[in-house]
């Protein structure tokens, strides 16, 4: 129990730490008088809201696809394939997150370019759906779930998505949420692809947006999203190890 506190105290501590510095984004709530350029543009520009409404879409698409593949892959590699052949595969994907970005982006643009996806968001969700850190990520949470209790739930009849939906799911939720984090957070920030596939006139992202045109209230605006997501996901995440061992005994005890 005491333990438990201490990781609590620990956590919002941790937290603490990360959010303080973003208050500082937030300052001209409590300026007597803001700036004499921002005075004359508000934030809420035709510019910004579409590079706000542009950063969601990509955001929101990049999560549910790589949700389809990434998770998928995890479990074929956790569950399914020979161990050997998984081995090798989780090889290549710590070799593909040491392979810098930059050197991906001129076969990137020639895919694009062949499948006509230029200067399109389509064409970056699709560029963003396989991510080799989430598949470590889903491979190490469903690692993490014994084979018996599959098995024993599998002897009883239950169903392949019953099985996933009544045990993987409620046990890999905090992994999947940590993942969530991850991807949202890079969708939210990424820059070269972005400047490389697409107009910044056409299409902008707040990424691009604010590398011509940006203000202190426009900045904080769009750091909104991303600071309630993040102590949201964090909770949940936190609350979620501390129950993994509950939810564990209670999957034994329904289906052993």
């Amino acid at each position: 129990m005491h333990r438990n506190s201490l990781k609590k105290a620990l956590f919002f501590l941790l937290l603490a730490l990360y959010l303080f510095p973003c208050l500082a984004l937030f300052s001209f709530l409590w300026e007597a008088v803001p700036a004499a350029a921002e005075a004359d543009s508000g934030p809420l520009t035709a510019a910004f809201l579409l590079a706000y409404r542009n950063s969601c879409l990509l955001a929101a698409a990049n999560l549910l696809l790589q949700w389809l593949v990434n998770v998928p892959a995890g479990l074929a590699l956790a569950k399914l394939l020979p161990p050997r052949a998984a081995n090798r595969v989780l090889a290549l994907c710590l070799l593909l997150m040491l392979l810098p970005q930059q050197a991906l982006l001129l076969p990137q643009y020639l895919v694009l370019d062949v499948l006509h996806l230029l200067d399109r968001l389509g064409g970056l969700v699709l560029l963003s759906a396989f991510q080799p850190f989430l598949v470590l990520l889903y491979w190490a949470g469903f690692r993490q779930i014994e084979t018996s209790l599959l098995e024993a739930a599998a002897c009883e009849g239950a169903s392949g998505p019953q099985i996933f939906r009544h045990i993987c799911l409620p046990l890999l939720t905090p992994y999947l949420l940590a993942g969530s984090l991850l991807s949202v957070a890079e969708s939210w920030a990424m820059l070269e692809q972005p400047l490389t596939f697409l107009q910044a006139d056409t299409q902008p992202v707040l990424s691009t947006y604010f590398l011509q045109a940006a203000n202190l209230r426009q900045t904080a605006l769009a750091a909104v999203p991303m600071l309630l997501f993040f102590v949201v996901v964090a909770g949940v995440v936190q609350n979620g190890l501390e129950t993994e061992k509950d939810l564990k005994e209670e999957t034994r005890r329904r289906f052993l």
